[in-house]
């Protein structure tokens, strides 16, 4: 799975107490009324680590996908949390 521009609003990459994301802003030039796009990964406290600006989502995602989707896990945070299992299972 990867992000893409219609997931990015839920879904990250993590590793263990890092988190990448996608947010987005906008342009600091009061005459520019543009959005921008930035990959972030923060610590477990939600300070930055490292931030780039893309001017696309699209860019974004790629940016994204290509730096950690093959090494980091993806959480989709429109799905529940596994939970349970034979050891709280109260069937038996």
């Amino acid at each position: 799975m990867k992000i893409t521009p219609e997931n990015w609003t839920f879904c990250s990459f993590s590793h263990e107490e890092l988190k990448a994301i996608i947010t987005f802003g906008a342009s600091p030039d009061i005459l520019d009324d543009s959005f921008v796009y930035y990959v972030t990964v923060l610590d477990q406290d939600n300070n930055e680590v490292y931030q780039k600006e893309f001017f696309s989502i699209e860019m974004a995602c790629d940016h994204i996908n290509a730096k950690y989707s093959n090494i980091w896990e993806i959480t989709d945070a429109t799905r529940p949390t596994k939970s349970g299992g034979c050891s709280t299972c109260i069937a038996h």
